[in-house]
């Protein structure tokens, strides 16, 4: 009787083991602290690089001992050229409405063999690491509470965390999306050179520019705006160019000059950025809609754009920007120059 006691209290303990494993599998490799899950990863891809967006939510006690949800995103690049894999994590502060919750942001640059979130270069099992790590940059406020911290850093200094624990389904899924790209754009290459061949003979009729950046009108060198207040961004296309749509990128200076990717790949059509008021969904913060998914926070700030339909350019120059403090009272915008 006892022995058989013994056995179901031992199958108890290994299933329960078990399905702690299988329920927190990312927590187990990201490492001690809230439960952070990735929700959804999706790719963009060129030639040179393949991009990626991740979405997710992590969990903390509140003072009061209830459970605080709060999202968790991040992006990755990674790059053919250099084999080079770069990623920045970002829990960003709760509103002023919302229950408090640790943030910080967590970025790291990795030398690979291939591209981590395709192919997996970390094996659990014996510890055998393929990819290097080239630099970090840990961001988190002097808070008591410093278990974010602890969960992004264990699994930071061997591969980009986002490409730990996906699943084979995924990295498959993945690398379909990135096939596909490469096929779109060989496609639209090809009729391109079509197209040119056809108009040889009238090279006046020739639609040019497509493989030229765009020019950023708005915001200028310099320029100031108040934090929680739209940017504008306009853009110009190439003279003669046919352009669909655009990709942006925003980056925000650290105290230690360094560069550090906030919003990256936003996708604007064409309209919207050439418009007089141009395409104003960065600065405010909240919203559902296109207005407020991009907040702005205080700070040096810069921004690029590409386009990215009908055919992707190269990314054009970058444009420095500052964004001030609200004042008490909240004018929308000022023209200043950054000092340097």
């Amino acid at each position: 009787m006892k022995s058989i006691t013994k056995m179901i209290c031992g199958f108890g303990i290994w299933l329960f083991i078990l399905t702690t494993m299988l329920t927190n599998a990312f927590g187990d490799i990201a490492g001690k602290g809230p439960p952070c899950t990735m929700g959804s990863i999706t790719v963009s891809s060129t030639p040179v690089a393949n991009t990626y967006t991740v979405k997710g939510s992590c969990s903390s006690t509140g003072s009061l001992g209830s459970t605080i949800t709060f999202p968790w995103r991040a992006s990755g690049i990674y790059s053919y050229a250099d084999n080079t894999a770069t990623e920045n994590n970002t829990v960003e502060p709760a509103r002023i409405d919302q229950p408090s919750h640790p943030y910080g942001q967590w970025r790291g640059t990795y030398k690979c063999p291939g591209d981590p979130w395709l192919t997996q270069f970390y094996a659990p099992s014996t510890g055998k690491v393929t990819c290097s790590l080239l630099s970090k940059l840990v961001n988190v406020p002097a808070l008591k509470d410093k278990s974010l911290e602890a969960y992004f850093n264990n699994p930071f200094d061997y591969q980009p965390l986002t490409a730990v624990d996906l699943t084979q389904p995924q990295r498959d899924a993945l690398l379909a999306k990135r096939d596909s790209d490469l096929k779109a754009i060989a496609k639209a290459e090809a009729e391109q050179r079509r197209g040119a061949e056809i108009r040889q003979t009238t090279p006046q009729q020739m639609v040019v520019g497509e493989m030229f950046p765009p020019t950023i009108l708005a915001p200028t060198a310099g320029q100031q705006f108040y934090a929680q207040m739209p940017v504008p961004i306009r853009l110009a296309p190439r003279q003669g160019s046919i352009v669909n749509g655009y990709l942006i990128n925003l980056e925000i200076r650290d105290p230690k000059n360094n560069w550090i990717p906030v919003w990256t790949n936003i996708g604007v059509d064409a309209a919207q950025a050439q418009s007089a008021s141009g395409f104003t969904g960065f600065g405010p913060g909240g919203g559902a809609g296109t207005v407020g998914r991009f907040p702005s926070r205080p700070g040096t700030w810069r921004v690029n754009a590409q386009v990215s339909s009908p055919r992707p350019s190269q990314w054009s120059d970058w444009v420095v920007f500052g964004v001030i403090p609200l004042p008490p009272v909240n004018p929308a915008a000022v023209g200043g120059k950054l000092t340097k």
